[in-house]
């Protein structure tokens, strides 16, 4: 959902360079005055989350991005700066139509009635690289627009060089520089797929021929008559937001859990190819209980051989074995050579997991609240950074894995979940598939 407008992002390097670079002065500053007269115990995260949300917001592109992501990322930032950035996710503050309105003439023409009957002027959907725009075409079909905003590829080519500077701001959150490196390069990675509005297009098409048959998934049709450069023209799905389904009815709720489940499995084991932009904004549910994605400019091609590690990694997690672990883990490129291993780690993570992933055992995510089990794992995480780092294709993997964590958490609902990726193991190891 868009709010309130913005100011047109700015184009000029040099511009951005300087308003990140006031806006970081501005935080370090606060921090460092606040460590000095309160103590690290007395922080207010409050007016530095504030901050950083009004300026990423009103600058779109990369930042932006970062920002929406870092959201995700649940116990690394204090939890004010999370709240904040959160907003991002659905409120991003809205370019005036009139900044679109040059773009969508030259790559249409200078007629637009000749291809539409109306197009709103009121973004209902803003992001980080582009704002969506409801229109009725000539044929009298709802539409929705998704169109780049002006110049903003040179803006991400900007803002990734100053993000790569300004990396080392993280470190007063107490992020470290490996997490800040692998950060950046997930950042990098997704805008560079979401600029690709080709791909995008294509990855769609591939969904909807592969879940063709699927009634209660709904995916947005594409109008290729209407596709241009920067602009994506989408037949309009209209659903309730899926960040107020836990109102839903426990039917419902059920429902929908098990179609988001079976659909990424399906993705990984027979599509190869995963939706991976997991924030509530890109789902939605009918009144039948049908779930509705949006947004296809986010996805992770599934190697066979990275889809293997994990699913090494899941059955090490079942068997108890801490052994079976460290091989997972040393599949999936996680573990850092000439390292100790961290058995601990490994002990902890299947006394929590492990007995969750058991065959005919119904995870409870209303009751089994793992992010708050977890807890214990932090020290022995900590000191084991050495050891195990995520390997960079496993960033967007676990980011959508993390992000569906929580969608599964508003859900609020019980589900066979080994019982289900069993399935899908057994379907990709079939061979008839």
């Amino acid at each position: 959902m868009a709010k309130s407008s913005s100011p047109t992002p700015s184009a000029s390097s040099l511009r951005r360079f300087l308003t990140l670079g006031t806006a970081a002065a501005r935080i370090g500053g606060s921090l460092l005055g606040q460590r000095l007269f309160r103590g690290s115990s007395g922080m207010d995260w409050q007016p530095v989350g504030h901050l950083l949300a009004q300026v990423l917001g009103d600058m779109k592109g990369p930042v932006l991005k970062l920002g929406q992501m870092a959201s995700q990322w649940q116990g690394v930032l204090p939890e004010p700066v999370a709240q904040a950035l959160g907003s991002l996710q659905n409120r991003v503050p809205a370019l005036p139509f009139v900044h679109l309105q040059s773009h969508l003439r030259e790559v249409y023409g200078a007629d637009l009635g000749q291809f539409f009957q109306h197009i709103e002027e009121k973004p209902f959907a803003a992001a980080s690289l582009g704002q969506v725009h409801r229109a009725v075409a000539l044929d009298g079909k709802a539409l929705v627009l998704k169109i780049q905003y002006p110049g903003i590829k040179a803006i991400c080519a900007a803002d990734l060089r100053q993000v790569r500077r300004l990396l080392p701001l993280g470190r007063l959150f107490g992020v470290s520089a490996e997490q800040l490196e692998n950060i950046y390069q997930e950042l990098s990675d997704t805008i560079d797929r979401e600029l690709d509005y080709a791909a995008e297009l294509q990855s769609l098409q591939r969904q909807r021929s592969h879940f063709a048959a699927w009634e209660d998934l709904r995916l947005p049709e594409p109008r290729e008559d209407l596709c241009r450069d920067g602009v994506l023209a989408l037949t309009e799905e209209p659903g309730d937001c899926f960040a107020e389904v836990g109102e839903a009815a426990p039917a419902m709720r059920e429902r929908l859990a098990m179609t988001l489940v079976r659909w990424l499995i399906s993705q990984a084991f027979e599509l190869g190819e995963v939706h991976a932009d997991p924030h509530p904004g890109n789902f939605a549910f009918t009144p039948e209980g049908q779930l509705i994605v949006y947004d296809f400019g986010c996805t992770q091609y599934m190697a066979p051989s990275l889809l293997s590690a994990y699913v090494q990694t899941f059955l090490a997690l079942q068997s108890g074995s801490a052994e079976a672990l460290e091989r997972g883990f040393q599949a999936l490129g996680t573990r850092q050579p000439r390292s100790a291993i961290p058995w601990e780690l490994y002990r902890q993570l299947q006394s929590i997991i492990g007995p969750l992933l058991q065959p005919g055992k119904y995870w409870d995510f209303a009751r089994e609240s793992l992010h708050e089990q977890a807890g214990p794992l932090i020290a022995s995480a900590f000191t084991a950074q050495d050891s195990l780092q995520p390997a960079p294709a496993t960033l967007l993997v676990n980011r959508t894995l993390e992000g569906h964590y929580w969608n599964l958490s508003r859900l609020a609902i019980s589900l066979p979940l080994a019982d289900l990726l069993e399935t899908g193991i057994a379907s990709r190891e079939s061979p008839s598939s």
